[in-house]
């Protein structure tokens, strides 16, 4: 702890010592914070005009960061647990709202339409990244219950010819291209913009094909998470009668490992970076969408229509045992359509009522044939599936049983393939909702707001024959009250409430009669906050205190199932618990050349009383993925040299705090940690160099952790395991961009 501490101190130290010198300039008194300005509540607004929580992430900070993925945005906001889940679900909590696993919890959001099959791919040419904290059910429904992640792009322009084009280099095999051109289309006012990008990286996790214990030898791709990630977006935008027309399609592929998760035996964690298994872990992924938006420009307010299709396929391989042998594994395929229609109408005027409304509706249509496939297995005359030495799969008896028993790959004949997830699902939304904001005397603003949301979800179990069908029909209030202070500053006070849908689970217990189904969970929050300008303009702060109720809290798991051969993963209602906490977040300007930033939160959360699960008593402990604090720190200065050009150095502090991993009731902690990384490098007209480092004192930690059910599979009798996504070790990266007109 006393490292990480003084990790801070240093940091400070550096800011402290280079403060002086910068202050010493005269120009540098003038500087200002920039307006930060977000489409939080559906119409462009500042960001310190909004009764909300909300972190915003400049295009510049995104490129100069190179942030590309879940885990980048992640460390750089406390209360924010984000993790890639190469399935397309990420693992994501907002102060604890949401959960890992297949929940979605937190919605992510490309130019204001929801993304579903593939919310952990790559997006690029992004304008900003708006993170809402806290429920946002009155203007985004449902799948929000913890918050909104907006990726909002950079639109087409008929101004100008612009271009980019950037490629990176650097350790673990990383080559990495992006390409983004803006092309105005004659003299109608049409333009076309287009975006693509290409990476390539052998990952940091090693397969070191270790001999089986029958002598054989693996022979896969020692670089056990490789990936090749590609994907483009068109968009064209221009007017047509008295409508603006925004349409955009998008493609993305994916192969790489679906988790990259190490597996350990026993605490404390000693986070190899190796992956034991039979047969890398693989996800071969597909995703077209297509967006089409009409705005019409009316006196006083505006409408705007939009509709999106997406189509994903996706099959997923993944060793579960985590061992050289052949054990078992499961086959996913997986394919997914959604559509989504929305249409709002907006003021535009100046009046003192202001207000959107609108009608939304979606649907979500998926099937399912994922398998189980054990190895060495057979079914007898009876129909009793049995391992070597006819032991029964999942029996105590078979520990340690398998060792030299187990076959090489090519005597697929004595494979056992299960049913896991043989499901046809749609899931629809429907929604009316409505939201206003009255300025009452010029010092305070009352906020109204509402949304009937109506969900249905319909399984059909293709192995057992079963079907479900279940919904509700939510009613989301939204109040906030605002005191405009004469420096410009307001005081908040905002109650919302957000809800996830209920469902059925993707494999049933044997010898059930119905589907197995869960409620949906529900959550209210209460936040109380401050956000203004401080140090005339040079400074913009941030300051919040929430309490949040959160109801019939859904929990993901994994079970041997006590019925019958194999395992399930299921989610289930663990119950009520409660929660509190504050953040703060701190930018200063303290020179045209040097933006020095801090941000920190904490929170506390338990269970309540009489909270049992799995014959566990859960009353007053920690619920699973909620952090208990996080802080940040960061610098950004770029300085005009002499010669003509901009030395560039940034560099950025993440403190992650310690939480409990997924199973609610036999939990394994995720220790703290704390890294840091930096940009150094030079700009000049339309180029720059930069030189990136992530992680730069190689710290190990895990971005998840949990406990794996135990299998009785090998060495593992009397145990359960322990398996974890392992973060990115130093990486060391160079890159050059060049932008032409």
């Amino acid at each position: 702890m006393r490292f990480k501490v003084n990790y801070f101190f240093a940091s400070f130290l550096i800011a402290a010592l280079t403060s002086p010198f910068i202050f010493s300039a005269d120009e540098g008194q003038s500087a200002t914070v920039e307006e930060i300005l977000v489409t939080a509540r559906k119409r462009e607004e500042s960001l310190l005009d909004i009764p909300e929580s909300i972190t915003a992430i400049s295009s510049t900070d995104i490129d100069r960061q190179n942030i590309k993925g879940l885990e980048d945005v992640g460390f750089l906001i406390p209360n924010l647990n984000l993790s890639m889940r190469a399935d397309g679900f990420p693992n994501v909590s907002v102060r604890g709202l949401g959960s890992f696993g297949n929940t979605q919890g937190v919605g992510f959001y490309l130019d204001d339409v929801q993304i579903f099959g593939d919310a952990s791919a790559r997006f690029g040419d992004l304008q900003r990244i708006e993170v809402l904290k806290g429920p946002q059910g009155v203007l985004y429904g449902g799948s929000n219950i913890g918050g909104a992640v907006k990726y909002v792009s950079v639109r087409p322009s008929p101004d100008e010819s612009t271009g980019r084009i950037k490629f990176l280099a650097g350790e673990q095999g990383i080559t990495d291209t992006e390409i983004s051109a803006n092309l105005p289309m004659g003299e109608n006012g049409w333009a076309m913009r287009i975006f693509g990008f290409d990476r390539q990286d052998d990952g940091y996790m090693t397969n070191p094909n270790t001999p089986r214990l029958n002598g054989g030898t693996g022979d896969q791709d020692p670089n056990a998470i490789a990936y090749d990630q590609s994907g483009h977006r068109l968009s064209l935008a221009g007017p047509v009668g008295n409508a603006q027309v925004y349409f955009a399609y998008r493609f993305n592929e994916y192969f790489g490992p679906v988790n990259q998760w190490t597996r350990e035996k026993r605490k404390p964690l000693k986070y190899p970076a190796i992956f034991q298994g039979g047969i890398n872990s693989w996800h071969d992924r597909e995703t077209d969408s297509y967006t089409l938006e009409l705005v019409w420009e009316n006196d006083g307010y505006d409408v705007t229509a939009r509709t999106s299709y997406t189509d994903t396929f996706s099959a997923r391989y993944t060793d579960v045992d985590l061992m050289p042998e052949f054990i078992l594994d499961l086959i996913r395929p997986e394919s997914m359509e959604v559509t989504t229609s929305e249409i709002t109408f907006t003021s535009t005027d100046d009046d003192r009522l202001q207000w959107i409304a609108g009608l939304y509706f979606s649907t979500f249509d998926e099937e399912m044939r994922s398998e189980q496939i054990w190895w060495d297995a057979r079914v007898d005359a009876a129909g009793n599936i049995s391992g070597p030495l006819g032991c029964a799969i999942g029996s105590p008896a078979c520990g340690g049983v398998w060792a030299g028993l187990v076959p090489t790959l090519a005597e697929e004949q004595d494979t056992l393939r299960l049913p896991f997830e043989m499901r046809n699902r749609e899931k629809t939304h429907q929604a009316a909702f409505v939201n206003i904001t009255y300025d009452m005397d010029n010092d305070w603003e009352l906020g109204l707001g509402g949304r009937i949301d109506k969900w249905e979800n319909n399984t059909d179990n293709l192995d057992s024959g079963l079907s479900g069908s279940q919904g509700d029909t939510e009613f989301l209030p939204r109040i906030s009250l605002t005191k405009n202070r004469p420096d410009g500053s307001i005081i908040y006070f905002t109650g919302s409430m957000g809800y996830e849908p209920g469902g059925y689970n993707l494999a049933n217990f044997a010898g059930t009669s119905s589907l197995w189904g869960f409620e949906g969970e529900e959550a209210v929050q209460y936040e109380f906050g401050w956000k203004g300008r401080l140090m005339d303009g040079r400074a913009s702060a941030s300051f919040a205190a929430f309490m949040i109720d959160y109801d019939e809290r859904q929990i993901e798991f994994q079970a041997p199932d006590p019925g019958g051969a194999g395992i399930i993963e299921g989610i289930l209602n663990a119950g009520d618990s409660e929660q509190y906490g504050m953040e703060f977040e701190i930018s200063v300007k303290t020179s045209d050349y040097l933006t020095v930033s801090a941000s920190a939160g904490f929170i506390e959360a338990e269970w309540d009383g009489g909270t049992t699960l799995a014959g566990v008593d859960l009353s007053g402990k920690t619920p699973p993925v909620v952090p208990d604090n996080g802080a940040t720190f960061s610098t950004s200065y770029l300085r005009p040299l002499a010669n003509g050009s901009n030395f560039i150095f940034d560099f950025q502090i993440s403190h992650n705090g310690k939480f409990e991993g997924l199973q609610a009731w036999d939990g394994v902690t995720n220790p703290s940690f704390t890294i840091a990384g930096l940009q150094m490098g030079l700009s000049r007209d339309n180029w720059e160099f930069m030189v990136n480092v992530e992680n730069i004192t190689d710290e190990d930690y895990y971005v998840d952790v949990q406990y794996l059910s135990n299998l009785y599979l090998l060495d593992d009798a009397g145990d359960n395991i322990i398996i974890g996504t392992l973060g990115q070790p130093r990486l060391v990266t160079a890159s050059i961009n060049y932008y032409f007109q």
